[in-house]
């Protein structure tokens, strides 16, 4: 029983957006929702998801908020896209370079917080703007263009995609599970200075976490760089809307992590919200679909912190109100 109540708990909100979705949909005569060719357009979107996910989460695991992910993204973009495109479009280069520089830029982030002693916000805002202005400056502050790229883009397109996000998902389960750092990042997140007086040492903490986080967005890269002209960011703090836009999933893996672990619950997180953004884009034209989906999402994503905070307490209150009339009877 205690399973099956892990199963229903984990899949209830996924399966409900999808019953709900598939029914808004065939009401619009929009017959194709669910079928396999959904999925395949859906995986991609997923995928992405799921990795931007769960490297911001790997670090909210700590207590750290990290601003600089998105900039990150787009600067090995750039610097990965072009070398890749030089050298004949080699899609194993680009996937390589991808990991290593965004590692490398994490290892950057990381000794500016644990050496510099600044705020966590700080400090990642900081790099967020540092490598936005290095994407103006390099390769003529053109970009890169890979939307058309078939060799890099299979990278992002149904199977190819599933590559980064098993990846990703065995990182963030390796870093969790098995590693002493992982486990302490409960510790640091709780109480940062009680878990340095016991004898965390913080700053090992954050260089390895910040690897393993590098990892994560690397993988997120390759699926991000050719879904869209990625241009270098002429304007302050444009990469951090579309790197938080993908946090949302983390929200909803924290509410479902008592039924199954925040990496399932991650997952499942973005399958729901993915499911809801599709539908309501299909139903909708694609910019009314768009801004009623952002707004919807908000919603959902209010009601399901309130019910997870809160839900406990009404169901306590609710025994109890019971209670008292079966006792009177």
């Amino acid at each position: 029983m205690k399973i099956v109540k892990r199963i229903v708990g984990a899949l209830m909100l996924p399966a409900a957006m999808y019953l709900i979705m598939m029914i808004a949909c065939y009401a619009n005569g929009k017959t194709f929702f669910g079928t396999w060719v959904m999925w395949r357009t859906l995986i991609p979107d997923i995928a992405v998801a799921v990795t931007c996910a769960m490297g911001i989460g790997l670090q909210f695991k700590n207590g750290r908020f990290d601003f600089s992910g998105g900039a990150m993204m787009l600067l090995a973009t750039i610097i990965a896209g072009n070398i890749a495109l030089k050298n004949g479009s080699n899609v194993w280069l680009f996937a390589g370079l991808c990991i290593v520089i965004c590692v490398a830029l994490s290892l950057v982030t990381a000794a500016l917080y644990v050496f510099g002693r600044l705020p966590i916000v700080i400090a990642t805002i900081g790099m967020a703007l540092l490598y936005e202005s290095i994407t103006c400056l390099i390769f003529g502050g053109s970009g890169v263009n890979l939307v058309a790229n078939v060799a890099i883009k299979k990278l992002s397109a149904y199977p190819l995609a599933l590559l980064p996000l098993i990846g990703a998902v065995l990182v963030y389960v390796v870093y969790s599970y098995f590693t002493v750092t992982g486990k302490q990042s409960r510790l640091l997140a709780n109480n940062q200075s009680a878990s340095v007086n016991i004898g965390i040492r913080e700053g090992k903490n954050v260089f390895i976490s910040y690897i393993f986080s590098g990892v994560i967005f690397g993988f997120a890269t390759m699926i991000y760089a050719s879904t869209g002209l990625m241009k270098a960011s002429f304007t302050s703090l444009s990469t951090v809307g579309s790197l938080f836009s993908n946090i949302l999933p983390v929200f909803i893996g924290l509410m479902l992590a008592q039924f199954c672990g925040d990496a399932i619950g991650t997952i499942l997180g973005a399958v729901t919200l993915c499911l809801m953004s599709f539908g309501l884009e299909v139903i909708f034209s694609a910019e009314m679909g768009s801004a009623i989906s952002t707004v919807i999402t908000g919603v959902f994503i209010l009601v399901i912190n309130v019910v997870s905070a809160q839900g406990s307490g009404w169901i306590a209150a609710l025994k109890k109100a019971f209670g008292k009339k079966r006792a009177a009877a």
